[in-house]
């Protein structure tokens, strides 16, 4: 494994402070930076739970890791330190891939010789978001109009089925106070595990601590249940071994894509057009159902649905034909 963190080629600051499936977007820069760059230091400024993202990844040098995204440089000993760095050692650039404008205050305030982002030689617009990234990347000179996101995964655990379909049943607002509107009914990934293990397709179910009551429930039909027993590295190196992944508008729909997987998304509240997984072509595919509501993601609708109709609309019979089409396709 190269040690980028003792090289001496050009220092390059990634910002990107988001969700994990927002920060697997981002990954699209990376092989970019790196060809033009082959010996560049890469350091990422993450969200701590993010930053997980890259326990295995050998293209970053460093990652600094920021809990609070909004305070000012004079309260963030994490911003505070990146200036003080910068003045001791230049960056030779700085992306910033937050569009927010306490993300263009702070990158101004770092010693680099080029600082490109949103408002500094590029726009957000209403596009994806891989898309806007790519932007960014034309703005800095390095031109990567097929740039994907990729992730590096770790070893998967041991005792995985030689082949298999993930089902990711939890998402990113599991386990909050309000109605989960990106949320496939729980009876429905239950049904779907139980047919696919009747079929003679192998399951292997995923999920964060806080998601392992959901995925018990759903692996109670067959399976094998890896919720809260991977980090996120080791939750990529099982997708990477996976035929199939099943799962809703969320991080690991992204982590799949990431490393290469086929992934069946269920959207419904969310824009795919915004935040769809990012793959090769046939690697995506997505299931989901015009409502006259839908999409409401970001809008004042969705804080008040009590009743995610977009999501119950996909059904059983839709998901396990696409899983089985998937699974004989790559018999």
């Amino acid at each position: 494994m190269v040690d980028r963190e003792r090289q001496a080629g050009p220092r390059v600051l990634v910002i990107r402070c988001g969700a994990v499936g927002d920060t697997v977007l981002a990954t699209c820069v990376l092989a970019p930076i790196l060809a033009r760059w082959p010996d560049a230091r890469i350091e990422w400024l993450a969200t701590p739970g993010s930053a997980a993202l890259f326990g295995a990844d050998p293209r970053i040098a460093h990652i600094h890791r920021l809990r609070h995204r909004k305070l000012p440089i004079w309260l963030s000993p994490v911003k505070r330190a990146l200036v003080r760095s910068s003045r001791r050692e230049p960056y030779a650039l700085v992306l910033n891939l937050e569009s927010a404008a306490y993300f263009r205050r702070f990158v101004h305030a770092l010693r680099a010789e080029r600082v490109v982002g949103y408002g500094d030689g590029a726009i957000w617009q209403d596009r994806h978001g891989v898309e806007n990234h790519r932007a960014v990347l034309a703005a800095a000179g390095l031109t990567a109009p097929d740039a994907l996101p990729r992730l590096v995964p770790a070893p998967p655990p041991a005792g995985l089925p030689p082949r298999f379909v993930v089902l990711h049943p939890g998402n990113s607002h599991s386990g909050g106070n309000r109605v989960n509107i990106r949320a496939w009914p729980l009876g429905r990934w239950v049904e779907l595990n139980q047919r696919l293990t009747a079929a003679g397709v192998a399951t292997v179910i995923t999920g964060a601590p806080n998601e392992a009551a959901l995925a018990a429930a759903v692996a109670a039909g067959g399976g094998l249940n890896l919720a809260g027993r991977t980090d996120l590295p080791a939750m990529a190196g099982v997708m990477a071994r996976a035929e199939l992944l099943v799962c809703t508008d969320t991080g690991p729909v992204h982590i799949a894509a990431a490393v290469g997987t086929a992934v069946l998304g269920l959207y419904g509240p969310t824009r795919p057009t915004q935040t769809a997984p990012y793959g090769a072509p046939g690697q995506v595919r997505l299931l989901s159902h015009d409502i006259e509501c839908g999409p409401c993601y970001g809008t004042p609708r969705h804080k008040t649905c009590t009743d995610n109709r977009c999501m119950q609309l996909i059904t059983v019979d839709e998901v396990f034909g696409a899983v089985m089409a998937r699974w004989d396709m790559d018999a």
